[in-house]
């Protein structure tokens, strides 16, 4: 069956504005199958939310989806249906789309694109005869989809339209064929099957709760609280990881007890008869490519990196870059400036840059203008200085806002508002680049083991400079090869104090030991962390992590949904699948050759940009560790003070007051040297997330903790 567009089945209601009459149609019902032509008894709507639910916005489009399968006599009505779905603030917009067959309703909330974008937005919902498609999605390399799915290219079909077409031909294995950022919903009308899917980025969010012998599926936690008769209560094990700082600790648990997040690179199916099935379709590896010398191979990732960003530009207006003076995302913008001064592309691209002060750990603004002068044109800053760290902490009311917020929402609101403000509504950045193109030190580990001792001590006096010495180096090169019976004898003369994995967190002190161990939080992030993935090396094992883990999705959603509030899609080309398998078979020597990071990507960028930007640097730039202390000392402290005692989490059991003065107390006097200075952020937003979930009615159960006022 060909493409068919989504108001063919059903019944139609279209109102305009609120208080519009309507008039509808109704399709004859028919029981079983339909013959061919034949619709099944559907209604189809599109109906305008009230004006409380509306933001509006002339950026990009902005997706909510809602479905509700098999809950019977307990489903939701019409309205309290759409006022579900608008209740997701921000990822809500001005119509609503809606298919009825009881016993499932679906919903599609959308704002219009702007005029002639050329990309692919609403309609994000499709229907045939057999299958209804929701999708949130952007998909790339249209012309290679099309072609295997025979669809005319010319015809412009929508992202759902095509998804619709991937399914009809390719069943659950569609996705694997699929390159984009997407969050899509399929209903089978005949099996009355309910398939789910994320992109392995996370850039899209999706939910599953099984509600009353159902399913719900939603883009937004809010839209499940407001379901009729759903009483959403607070996942203290979540929330209690976030508060801990123990990010990696958390798999697909959310905030909201029995409700979680659709892993990125996962499928789901359901049905009324069969239990939720989830299963993962994203493998990162490197198979099927060919060996290349190192020359060859920076060739090809400089075709692979200009594909990958040409895709990605905007149809119509500019396409900001949001470039640092580093490695990653001045190779994004160097690709970008090749493909448009070359002719392969009549894109635009605009610089949209973070400046900092002299003297700042983050600043690279000389080398931002070195890079604008090579190719002629002109930065657009914003002052990272007086960017706020903590801009919503006082708006944190709705389930959506987690009791996690990434630390640098504000400068992502204040890159999406200057690029916004230049007329573009998609934005382009360099995430990806840390774990494909370079390695942290736990590669010492996998010399060690092939028996390159004296290469890896090497490495590592160049790297250390002689700051942690012999115990550095047996941490990164030795500790990851130890048998458990040897860290059980060394944890055991240790006085049961356990050696620290890589990338593992201190549960900052200030944390109830019970409930680190009734929620085992430990014992997760083992399972969890860059120890417990797959892999014959330790390099594999940290890009699987990188690529796999959750958290990185859950940030990826908080980041993509910051920019969406100005009206800007942000999109990663580094995170490209041609790019992500090529990365992942070069040698580790290329990503880390004693403190010498991200060679490939250097070499692929010579000749389009300036030497001096892509010669080794004896230390990191561009982090943003000065803007972090500096807020959380002046901004921080000021909030702690004002929400400490920190009631809500200390009622919940979570924290002892008192042991979190002194840790306030400590860094008030100590400053960087205190360890867990970002434990207390993760504190202060939980804090902050929890006591507004008081404020509007949740209880928690009490387990009061001592108390202390500052």
């Amino acid at each position: 069956m060909g493409l068919c567009a989504s108001d063919q089945v059903g019944g139609e209601r279209r109102v305009d504005a609120v208080g519009s009459r309507c008039s509808r149609r109704r399709s004859p019902s028919h029981a079983g199958r339909p013959a061919s032509g034949v619709t099944l008894a559907a209604r189809s709507a599109v109906v305008a939310l009230s004006s409380q639910h509306v933001r509006r916005s002339c950026g990009r489009d902005v997706t909510a989806i809602l479905g509700v399968f098999e809950t019977a006599a307990f489903g939701p009505g019409e309205r309290a249906f759409c006022d579900a779905l608008g209740s997701a603030l921000g990822r809500a917009g001005d119509r609503v789309r809606l298919q009825i067959e009881p016993p499932a309703i679906l919903g599609v909330a959308h704002r219009a694109p702007e005029p002639a974008s050329g990309l692919l937005q609403p309609p994000s919902f499709a229907v045939d005869d057999d299958f209804v498609v929701l999708a949130d999605a952007t998909l790339y390399y249209l012309p290679d989809l099309c072609r295997v799915l025979g669809v005319r290219v010319g015809a412009n079909p929508s992202a759902s339209q095509l998804i619709l077409s991937a399914f009809r031909k390719y069943g659950v294995g569609c996705v694997e064929h699929l390159e984009g950022d997407f969050a899509l919903l399929i209903w089978d009308r005949h099996s009355r099957r309910v398939f789910c899917a994320r992109d392995f980025t996370g850039r899209r969010p999706l939910f599953l709760a099984p509600w009353r012998g159902g399913l719900v599926v939603a883009t937004s936690l809010d839209s499940i609280a407001a379901l009729p008769g759903f009483d959403p209560q607070v996942n203290l094990a979540a929330v209690g990881s976030d508060a801990a700082g123990l990010l990696f600790a958390c798999d697909d648990e959310t905030c909201m007890r029995g409700v979680s997040s659709l892993r990125a690179g996962h499928t789901a199916q359901w049905s009324a008869n069969e239990p939720l099935i989830t299963k993962r379709f994203w493998h990162p590896s490197a198979k099927n490519v060919e060996p290349m010398s190192f020359d060859d191979a920076a060739v090809h990732l400089r075709e692979l990196l200009t594909t990958a960003v040409t895709e990605r530009l905007s149809r119509s207006g500019p396409t900001a870059v949001w470039m640092s003076g580093g490695r990653d995302s001045t190779a994004v913008f160097a690709a970008g400036m090749h493909a448009i001064r070359n002719g392969t592309s009549n894109g635009e691209l605009v610089q949209v840059c973070r400046s900092h002060p002299r003297g700042d750990s983050g600043r690279e603004d000389e080398a931002i203008d070195e890079i604008g002068r090579w190719w002629g044109v002109t930065p657009h800053w914003t002052d990272a200085q007086h960017t706020p760290l903590f801009p919503g902490i006082r708006n944190r009311t709705r389930w959506s806002a987690e009791a996690f917020a990434p630390p640098f929402e504000g400068l992502t609101r204040a890159l999406a508002r200057t690029g916004r403000a230049l007329g573009s509504s998609i934005a382009l950045d360099g995430y990806g680049g840390d774990f494909l193109f370079q390695v942290s030190r736990v590669y010492l580990s996998d010399l060690v083991a092939r028996g390159r001792v004296t290469r890896a001590l090497r490495d590592w006096r160049a790297m250390d400079g002689g700051k942690e010495g012999l115990r550095g180096f047996f941490h990164y090169g030795m500790q990851p090869l130890l048998p458990r019976w040897a860290t059980t004898a060394l944890r055991a003369a240790r006085g049961n104090q356990s050696l620290r994995a890589s990338m593992q967190r201190t549960t900052p002190p200030w944390i109830d030991d019970r409930f680190v161990r009734q929620h085992s939080l430990t014992e997760r992030f083992a399972a969890l962390g860059p120890e417990g993935q797959p892999g014959p090396s330790a390099v594999e094992r940290e890009a699987q992590f990188y690529l796999t883990h959750q958290f990185f999705a859950r940030v990826n959603a908080k980041m993509a949904g910051f920019a969406l509030d100005h009206g800007v899609e942000l999109r990663s080309p580094l995170l490209d699948r041609r790019i992500v398998r090529f990365a992942l078979s070069r040698p580790a020597e290329e990503r880390n050759n004693a403190g010498d990071h991200k060679r490939l990507l250097r070499a692929a960028m010579h000749g389009l940009l300036p030497e001096s930007v892509l010669a080794p640097r004896p230390a990191k730039t561009g982090t943003l560790t000065s803007y972090f202390a500096q807020h959380m000392r002046n901004e921080g402290l000021q909030l702690l003070t004002q929400l400490l005692p920190a009631t809500a989490l200390a009622d919940a059991g979570i924290i002892d007051s008192t042991e979190l003065a002194r840790a306030v107390t400590r860094y008030r006097n100590e400053g960087a040297a205190y360890p867990h200075a970002e434990s207390l952020y993760c504190t202060l937003q939980a804090e902050s997330w929890l006591s507004a979930r008081l404020t509007v009615g949740m209880s928690v159960r009490p387990r009061r903790t001592r108390g202390h006022a500052l």
